[in-house]
């Protein structure tokens, strides 16, 4: 199973996000961190379903939980 999003995994990932962090709705560019929601450390599936747009400041503080309150 692959561990990272493709290209064009992370083109729709961005795309359907409005090209904002789906957590705190800064905006984010080309460099945006392609999120899984269940975590693949925890058998979360590489997969759009299972995908979001993080800005790296949100998906750092998410760490490997799943979708977890970063507010």
């Amino acid at each position: 199973m692959a561990r990272l999003f493709n290209s064009k995994e992370r083109w729709v990932l961005r795309l359907t996000s409005f090209s904002l962090c789906r957590k705190c709705g800064a905006k984010i560019d080309r460099s945006f961190h392609a999120d899984h929601i269940k975590p693949f450390s925890k058998d979360g599936e590489t997969n759009l379903a299972n995908g979001q747009a993080l800005c790296a400041e949100c998906n750092l503080k998410k760490g490997a939980k799943e979708n977890a309150d970063i507010s």
